[in-house]
C-alpha cells in the first residue's frame, strides 16, 4: 500500500520581498551619485551648457597660441532619424593635440548649412571634456582622440559636405 504525506509549504515571498527592496535600495542610491557628480558641471554654463572652469576664449593670447596646435581631421557627418522620426545630423572627427601641453578641454562651434548654402542649424558643443566620454581623461601632446557630435532636428534640405567646424574654447595645462 502507498502512503501519500502532505508537507507545509514553505512560502518564499518574504526572500523576495527582502530582495526587491535591496536592489531598489541599489538603484536608488545609484541614482542619487549620479545626480550628485552630474549637478557639478552645470555651475557656470556658457553656450554649451556645461562649466568648465579656465576655458580660455577667442581674444585670450593663450587661446589664439594654442589654437593653431589643436587639428580636426577626418569630418564626417551622416544623417540619423530618432524612433519619433527626428532627423539628427552626427558630426564625428578626430581631435589631434598637436603641441607642447595637456588638453584638458576643447570647445566647438558647428555650423550646418542647406543644399542653398543658407545656415540651417548652429551648436556649441565640447568634444573634449573633463570626465565625459569613454576615456574622461586630458589629451596628452601628440595623442588622437575621435569625437561625435550630434545636431538635433536639422531640416530636410540640409548638405551633408558643409559643415564649419571652428574652436571657440580651449583649456590646457
Amino acid at each position: 500500500m502507498v502512503e501519500f504525506h502532505s508537507e507545509p509549504q514553505t512560502s518564499r515571498r518574504p526572500t523576495m520581498i527582502l530582495a526587491t527592496i535591496g536592489v531598489l535600495a541599489v538603484l536608488a542610491g545609484a541614482v542619487a551619485l549620479y545626480v550628485h557628480y552630474q549637478g557639478g558641471l552645470e555651475s557656470e554654463a556658457g553656450p554649451a551648457g556645461v562649466a568648465v572652469p579656465g576655458l580660455l576664449r577667442a581674444g585670450d593670447t593663450n587661446f589664439e597660441y594654442y589654437k593653431t596646435r589643436v587639428l580636426i581631421e577626418d569630418v564626417q557627418a551622416s544623417l540619423g532619424v530618432s524612433f519619433s522620426n527626428a532627423r539628427i545630423a552626427m558630426i564625428s572627427g578626430v581631435l589631434v593635440n598637436d603641441g607642447d601641453r595637456t588638453l584638458e578641454a576643447v570647445e566647438l562651434h558647428l555650423t550646418l548649412y542647406d543644399a542653398w548654402g543658407k545656415v540651417s542649424k548652429e551648436r556649441t558643443a565640447f568634444a573634449l571634456r573633463p570626465g565625459a566620454g569613454y576615456v574622461g581623461k586630458p589629451m596628452n601632446p601628440l595623442e588622437r582622440r575621435s569625437f561625435t557630435i550630434g545636431v538635433e532636428a536639422v531640416e530636410y534640405y540640409w548638405d551633408p559636405k558643409n559643415i564649419t567646424i571652428e574652436i571657440t574654447g580651449l583649456k590646457y595645462s
